[in-house]
């Protein structure tokens, strides 16, 4: 949680910038558009790139992203888009700081809430002198050039003109302000004042006002507020220089209101006095109004703002993908693809002498004995579920093999190389040729089968611990003990029951698809690294009678059912596949 809010923070801030030096650029043009520049910088810190990149993390094409996989995934690149996505305690210090831990998390909690609360109760203070005006307020009997939409109030508390109200916003102009103002001087003003009630600048302000209240300790947030109070007094200068062509009595009117208030003005309460004053008047004496946008300004504009949603969309785009292609891992760089085994030996599995099947992946060490071949391709070809494996020779579900083999010594491989190693097994031993393609199966789409999405008693989310380990294995290869992987990482599969540990949901869909014999979609929307328990009768073999079939234990003991649909499906063809060698 701490590295992604931390992340979304610097994203936030590297956003702001980068809007802060288009402000720059277009600094000759109408403020209007650098108003527009800073309001989308204040609106980003409440949208966090994630909530994009999870939209592109929904994309199923994957072969079109490779080329610039091994860009995107670099730790360099990653680094300085989430340079704090790495953040997280080793497994040696976790327990020693655990006390140290407890309660930093607790106070910076308490810390931000305190500033939360002490922004709220001055803005509620706002809103209540702001209700107390209005509650003295009577219609204004003088002439204005405001359309028949919006109200002109005259209020006796306030001191200076402004504009209240987020949806219907009303003018309120000063009792008696048509006494030490000119006509020409008063009807500038007014201008001005209706000039924001038609650009919802209370409501814009109200906006920038959550992103204060939330990110208070970030100084960025609250000079963008300053920026956006002296870009909306500019854009209604331009706009009442346009319309009335009277810049003096303008300026004049501006330096009269300010004169009789003392009070800086409400944030929520968009006024004829805000921002710079003198620079302002030296603007509007100038005549001067920015100018419209050139074509290649344009352009510059839209690509910045196309950059900004296809970036992080491409990114989760990739992500995903990165996690599935071969030789690309995560956070890391390509791997070999001629990565090997350094040892493998395959016999056929004797089960005359009272062996049971089993399968072990230790780091470092894949051992199956009298297991069905099938679940050896699925690992082979990346974890794709045996479901969508198509071609296999009908001898592959009867001939049994034991089957054990060793990693170079070194670095524990992650689960990317071990995959690529026993692909390459499958290659060398089996003559495995495959190819894909696209084809309309029946499936299974694994859901929750409760609307609130509870999770049953047989599905658990892995420790705290042992997901650190996961990720941190994930990662950096070799980081974590063999013996500490070991605790975490635990399959147990035997007719009618399966015990699964820090594996993800695609491990869980690849076992159900082996199972059902058919495709099963993941539609959980689970991204995490969970615990899996589960017991029923298998069609084959007997068990207990009292225990319930596949499809009920699913839905009873993992809160998840299998719902049958039909869908194109990307398979794997297995083009050729022969029975290996003995050793």
């Amino acid at each position: 949680m701490m590295p992604a809010l931390f992340n979304h923070v610097w994203q936030s801030t590297l956003f702001a910038a980068a809007a802060a030096l288009l402000t720059v650029a277009f600094r000759r043009n109408r403020a209007q558009l650098r108003y527009g520049l800073w309001f989308v910088a204040s609106v980003k810190f409440l949208v966090p790139f994630a909530a994009l990149a999870s939209i592109g993390s929904l994309l199923e094409s994957k072969q079109a992203l490779v080329p610039i996989v091994s860009v995107m995934t670099s730790p360099a690149i990653r680094g300085f888009n989430a340079p704090f996505a790495e953040l997280s305690l080793g497994a040696a210090p976790l327990a020693a700081s655990a006390r140290t831990i407890d309660w930093i998390a607790p106070s910076l909690f308490a810390v931000w809430l305190c500033g939360v609360v002490v922004i709220a109760i001055r803005r509620v203070n706002e809103w209540r002198r702001i209700r107390a005006a209005v509650r003295f307020s009577t219609p204004w009997d003088g002439r204005t050039n405001a359309s028949a939409k919006i109200q002109v109030r005259t209020v006796p508390t306030m001191q200076e003109p402004g504009v209240v109200g987020l949806f219907h916003p009303v003018v309120f102009l000063p009792a008696g302000i048509d006494t030490y103002l000119t006509a020409d001087q008063l009807a500038a003003v007014i201008s001005h004042e209706v000039c924001h009630a038609h650009r919802r600048d209370n409501l814009t302000a109200a906006v920038h006002m959550l992103v204060e209240a939330v990110f208070w300790f970030h100084p960025m947030v609250w000079w963008i507020g300053a920026r956006l109070i002296a870009e909306r007094e500019h854009a209604c200068d331009e706009h009442v220089i346009a319309v009335t062509g009277e810049p003096l009595a303008y300026a004049e009117g501006i330096v009269t209101v300010c004169r009789r208030y003392l009070e800086t003005p409400l944030m929520s309460v968009a006024g004829v006095g805000g921002a710079d004053i003198k620079a302002r008047i030296e603007s509007i004496l100038s005549n001067r109004i920015g100018a419209r946008l050139t074509l290649p300004k344009r352009l510059v504009l839209a690509t910045a703002a196309l950059v900004s949603l296809v970036v992080p969309i491409a990114a989760g785009a990739i992500d995903a993908a990165a996690g599935q292609l071969p030789g690309v891992t995560p956070a890391g760089p390509p791997i070999d693809p001629e990565t090997r085994f350094e040892v493998v030996s395959i016999k056929p599995f004797d089960a005359s002498a009272g062996a049971s099947p089993r399968i072990s992946t230790r780091p470092g060490r894949y051992e199956q004995a009298g297991m069905p071949l099938r679940l050896l391709v699925g690992e082979g070809l990346g974890g794709v579920p045996l479901g969508r494996i198509v071609g296999l020779p009908a001898w592959i579900d009867t001939e049994r093999y034991t089957i054990l083999a060793k990693a170079p010594d070194g670095p524990v491989p992650n689960a990317t190389a071990l995959a690529i190693m026993t692909a390459n097994l499958l290659k060398d031993r089996f003559k495995m040729a495959t190819h894909t393609e696209t084809r309309e199966m029946a499936v299974f789409n694994l859901v929750f089968a409760r609307d609130d999405k509870r999770r049953g008693p047989g599905l658990k989310e892995t420790s705290a611990e042992c997901r650190a380990k996961i990720a941190d294995e994930a990662r950096h290869v070799g980081t974590v003990q063999a013996s500490e992987l070991n605790e975490c990482v635990k399959l147990l599969m035997n007719p009618g029951v399966a015990r699964f540990s820090g594996v993800q949901m695609a491990f869980m869909t690849n076992f159900l698809t082996q199972s059902v014999g058919r495709p099963v979609i993941d539609k959980t929307g689970l991204t995490g690294v969970y615990d899996f328990s589960l017991t029923w009768t298998p069609e084959v073999g007997g068990g207990d009678p009292d225990t319930p079939s596949l499809f009920t234990a699913v839905q009873e003991q993992l809160g998840l059912k299998l719902e049958s649909a039909r869908g194109p499906v990307e398979v794997i063809v297995v083009d050729r596949f022969e029975k290996p060698t003995f050793d």
